[in-house]
Order: C-alpha cells, then structure tokens, then sequence
C-alpha cells in the first residue's frame, strides 16, 4: 500500500509499504495464512482479513523496486468483495489460461505503524469501488 500526499505520482509519495524482493526476483508478493481468506464465488463473497503483517516502509516506489533503505512497519487489511455487476468467462487455449470472474464492489479499511508513524483509513463503508474482481483461474499444467 502507498501513501501519498497530494497528487498521486511517484514525487508525492511519502510511504510504500511491501515485503520487499526475494533473492529470486519476486517482488511485493508474500503467502498469507489460508485462514486470513474466505471465498464463496456461489454467493459472489470474498474477505481477506489480516492484522499486524510485518512488511517494510521503503518510503517511495523508486527505492522499493532498488530494495533501497526501509524501515520495519506492519500493516493490517480488512477487505470485502461483494455484489455482482458482471460474469466473465475467459478461455484461451494458446496461453493455457481458464477463468470464471466476477466483477463486484469491494471496502477496504487498513491501517500501517511504523516506529514513527501511524495511518488509519477511514472506515470501510467510505471506499469507492472504481474496480474490484474477484475468480478461479486455471492455467499451465493445470489448464485443461
């Protein structure tokens, strides 16, 4: 999650909170306990609940993608899928990808703590939906 103040661009931003870059080049993406994710596409629902992740403040997206200086921080992550504004299905046999959406509304409330600082979203019934998805996919060797 990044913080900005004012206009959002790489010169106003003032947090960028990730895990950071594995030896392996993955970068910003980290196993969460199945526990902190509910989902029920029959019912078109989603949750991803999680509280004080320990991550990283690397300030600003420049020095993220360097893996430049960060600070220690952790964050928490209330979120909601819901509704249905569209059913898509995909299939596309030359790059072995399947998948069934939903294109929904979601809410979000999160909060991230550093030594120093501390951000409070407002409260999730405020969040504005400009897109929200939520699906199963299949692809590679388990396309079929």
């Amino acid at each position: 999650m990044d913080l900005y103040k004012g206009q959002v661009d790489p010169k106003h931003q003032v947090h960028d909170f990730n895990p950071g870059i594995t030896p392996s080049g993955l970068f910003w993406v980290i196993r969460i306990p199945d526990e902190s994710v509910e989902v029920d596409l029959d019912e078109a629902e989603a949750s991803m609940d999680l509280s004080d992740l320990d991550i990283e403040d690397y300030h600003d997206i420049v020095n993220a993608v360097h893996d430049g200086p960060s600070v220690p921080a952790n964050v928490s992550y209330h979120i909601r899928w819901h509704g249905v504004k569209d059913r898509v299905h995909v299939r596309d046999e030359k790059n072995e990808f399947v998948g069934n959406f939903i294109e929904d509304t979601a809410t979000i409330r999160w909060s991230a703590r550093t030594e120093n600082f501390k951000f409070v979203s407002d409260p999730a019934n405020t969040s504005t939906t400009l897109f929200a998805e939520i699906g199963k996919e299949r692809n590679g060797e388990f396309f079929s």
